[in-house]
């Protein structure tokens, strides 16, 4: 059965009905043209007799990596509608499986070569890990806001920039040069990841006629799932629940007035026929809110998509928003890889996905799964796609409805990824390039445990989730980010000293994690989010924790769409919060971050253990009259012991201060100057990888993971702080601080004592008293702004001093090892262009 014609011939001579054509031995051209012409006649389809890759040992003999095909293939119960089945064939899914098997390779040979990733961002790079996977290079296209270092560009094997501009109008939505590039770079698909072109059907169809690859579904489908109002008369046909609304085309503002009050009934939903991301759309809770609620959708559908049109629809009042991922190929499969329940969302844009759906019967997943494949094949759907219900929570009948479909990979397609062990990725390459479904067997798809997923923003929860824009000066996700993972993975497009721009979605990763059950699941999931370190830019992280932590998240089935309306003050971020607690923790983790800046600062990093009491080997020496927390160097016991004034800087730019006071053991005693009586004793250690040990008055212990970056041209330091997983069950789980620098650069002290310097001289000061320990000019030589000049030793820091501008180093007034009192001058600079144009004159 491995030649076509071979066992064409075979069927036909057992009298096997067989289609028409021919399987003939005679090959030659004359003879085919002959046969195709007048005997098969058009359209035909010409296939090839060589025999499928064999699926043979090698595929069965897969060692499963991923939980779900270890599961599977050990026969363990998956979930509740499939404990009975296991896996009949090795999966080729797997994102975390790093060896292919012969059955993956020999299909890989059937993929394409090349690949270009018309996106940004972390589906960029989510689509090129797989690529690389199966062995198929990558194209990569940024904009000149990205540019080539962004990491989906740095990741590809090619990349170009599409555009002249950073807003996506000007880059990412130039669809006639991406295409352009696509053959330029001799790619021979294009996959569009979300947003942007992914729907977008004149796109799609630019792609076929440009003899490419689309990975993604055909134009029609796309165009015809585009309209809210189109779909749900497809769905209505196809005999899918819809929610009873009012679809048709007549947009008479008397006649939806009349379907609004005698049909639909209030409250009913006005939603952009174009619409999507909760634009276009209004909750009318009465007859007198319908009009001016109708004008203002209308007004932003103009805007958004350049259409008024509107459907009505019932509208469900706390609903679940359950949703279905379904693949369909060429050859007439089709099959849903379970449900995601979405129903966590902020201005109906979502914020924590799970899947499976959890507290559902299971007939009532099946009727789902099932409805959502009906739903597809009613536009002769290819490729991956999400069909999207609303559960009715106040229905005794479990009755669900057709929202919409989105016609592409969605964001949180990950967990689905997690339950099945398939990369949905590969199966949407596969599906492309003309072959069947991975698994065209419904009952042998695999749905192992439990998956969340938590979308990190660069958003400021405390000021009503404004995005934020900003430089990353510090990014260690709890996993190695973009490697997959099976139980923790984190899909991002961010790294270490990148920019957060106003041009894009300021979505920084995804969070994923999966375990046997949800409450392990869940527990998982808020572990990670507390072991996420990020500064630079504000987050939604505390937010997310909230939500994850509150006693309704934790019941099964229990989060509906309203549930952030219900529980707003219980999850609510106010840095402002009053009372007696939040007054002692905001206390006690300002006084830890002035704790990290002091350590810091007296070049304690490295250094476990105090001035009297080293406990490693690591420990430095610190028994220096510099080290100013010894307080035994300062005439006067307690009352001379030093102390030092550190300035906060809050969120509005408002700065207060707080008084450290050394203590002779290295402690210090933390007492803030805000009519708050409250002082806290802090003793603490930090180990060289950032590891800082504190305790608090003598009893309380904790840890932290500790980073800082210093700011030369504002003049502040800001200190971040992630507690270690001993301590990430504390409600202080973390702390950031800025703090202005209490050693002010020479740049930002420019301006002391100029009046006795010549004109066009600059004097650079010592900032600090301390030891100067190397000199990097001499004189007569020029430097250039920021050039360092000067590196002193201050309070066991090393501290480095640099021109305030460009010039000439005219004279220097230190030494190597010369002990200087603060604000002495250390050199002088002279201004060679001012001299010059001086001299001129």
């Amino acid at each position: 059965m491995g030649s076509k014609s071979h066992s064409k011939a075979i069927m036909e001579e057992a009298s096997v009905p067989c289609t028409p054509g021919y399987h003939q031995a005679d090959q030659d051209v004359e003879r085919l043209l002959h046969e195709a012409v007048n005997n098969v006649g058009f359209p035909l389809l010409i296939l090839s007799d060589v025999p499928p890759p064999s699926s043979g040992a090698a595929a069965q003999q897969e060692t499963p990596r991923h939980p779900v095909a270890a599961a599977t293939a050990a026969g363990r119960p998956t979930c509740s509608r499939a404990r009975t089945r296991t896996r009949t064939f090795a999966s080729s899914a797997s994102e975390s499986t790093a060896d292919a098997t012969s059955i993956q390779t020999a299909a890989t040979k059937q993929l394409f070569d090349k690949v270009l990733i018309a996106n940004r961002g972390e589906i960029g790079c989510r689509v090129i890990r797989t690529c690389r996977r199966l062995g198929i290079r990558t194209v990569a296209v940024y904009s000149n806001a990205d540019g080539p270092s962004s990491l989906h560009a740095s990741m590809a094997d090619e990349a170009y920039q599409v555009g002249v501009g950073p807003s996506p109008a000007e880059s990412y939505l130039r669809g006639e040069e991406i295409l352009d590039l696509a053959l330029r770079s001799g790619a021979q698909a294009i996959h569009p990841g979300y947003g942007f072109l992914s729907e977008n059907s004149t796109f799609a169809a630019g792609v076929s006629d440009s003899d490419l690859t689309f990975i993604g579904p055909p134009p029609s489908a796309i165009l015809a799932m585009g309209s809210k109002s189109h779909s749900k008369a497809i769905m209505e046909e196809a005999s899918v629940p819809c929610t009873p609304g009012y679809h048709q085309a007549d947009q008479d503002v008397e006649r939806l007035l009349h379907e609004a009050v005698n049909n639909v009934g209030f409250p009913l939903l006005i939603k952009a026929t174009m619409g999507g991301g909760g634009k276009g759309m209004r909750i009318v809770w009465s007859e007198k809110e319908f009009l001016p609620a109708l004008e203002s959708a209308k007004s932003e559908s103009q805007s958004a998509f350049g259409d008024t049109n509107v459907i009505l629809e019932k509208y469900l009042v706390d609903p679940r928003h359950i949703e279905v991922q379904v693949m369909c190929d060429t050859h007439g499969n089709g099959v849903y890889l379970h449900e995601r329940d979405c129903s966590l969302q902020r201005r109906h844009q979502k914020i924590i996905e799970e899947a499976p759906a959890s507290d559902l019967p299971d007939h009532v997943r099946t009727d789902l799964g099932e409805k959502a494949v009906m739903a597809a094949k009613a536009v002769n759907y290819v490729n991956a796609g999400t069909v999207e219900f609303l559960f009715d929570t106040k229905s005794s009948d479990n009755a669900f409805y057709f929202c919409e479909m989105n016609t592409r990979l969605q964001v949180e397609h990950p967990i689905t990824e997690m339950i099945t062990g398939q990369d949905l990725v590969e199966w949407q390459l596969r599906i492309a390039a003309g072959q069947e479904l991975p698994i065209t067997d419904q009952n042998a798809i695999p749905c192992v445990g439990h998956s969340f997923e938590a979308r990190i923003y660069a958003e400021n929860p405390a000021k009503d989730f404004l995005p934020a824009t900003g430089h990353i000066w510090y990014h260690k996700p709890p996993a190695e980010p973009n490697s997959g993972g099976t139980d923790v993975r984190v899909d991002t497009a961010i790294k270490t000293s990148q920019d957060i721009t106003v041009h894009y979605d300021p979505m920084i990763s995804k969070l994923i994690v999966h375990a046997p059950d949800r409450a392990q699941a869940l527990e998982k999931l808020i572990a990670n989010l507390k072991k996420y370190q990020l500064a630079g830019v504000p987050s939604n992280i505390p937010f997310l924790i909230k939500c994850a932590e509150h006693q309704t998240f934790d019941i099964m089935g229990a989060v509906n769409t309203g549930f952030l309306e219900h529980h707003a003050e219980d999850v609510r971020i106010d840095m402002d919060a009053e009372g007696t607690d939040a007054r002692k923790n905001r206390s006690l983790m300002e006084s830890i971050a002035s704790t990290a800046l002091l350590l810091l600062l007296e070049n304690r990093k490295g250094t476990v253990g105090t001035l009297f009491n080293s406990k490693s080997n690591e420990v430095k020496h610190i028994g220096s009259p510099w080290s100013s927390f010894s307080g035994s160097w300062r005439i006067g016991g307690v009352e001379g012991r030093h102390s030092r004034t550190l300035t906060l800087i809050d969120e509005n730019d408002e700065e207060r201060t707080l008084n450290a006071i050394s203590n002779r053991d290295g402690s210090f005693d933390v007492l803030f100057n805000d009519g708050d009586d409250d002082m806290l004793t802090i003793d603490g250690c930090m180990a060289s990888n950032g590891i800082m040990d504190v305790v608090i008055n003598g009893t309380r212990h904790m840890s932290f993971q500790v980073a800082s970056r210093e700011d030369a041209v504002n003049g502040t330091i800001s200190i971040r702080g992630w507690a270690t997983a001993d301590d990430a069950n504390d409600a202080n789980y973390t702390f950031s601080a800025q703090f202005r620098h209490p050693y002010p650069s020479a740049s930002s002290a420019e301006g002391r004592g100029a009046a006795s310097v010549s004109a066009g001289s600059r004097l650079i000061r010592a900032p600090m008293p301390g030891k100067i320990i190397r000199l990097n000019v001499e004189e007569g030589e020029l430097v250039a702004s920021n050039d360092i000049v000067v590196v002193m030793e201050a309070m066991k820091m090393e501290h480095t001093i640099s021109a305030p501008s460009g010039g000439q180093v005219v004279e220097i007034d230190c030494a190597v090892g010369e002990i200087v009192n603060d604000g002495s001058v250390l050199a002088v600079i002279k201004d060679v262009a001012a001299e010059e144009g001086s001299d001129a004159a």
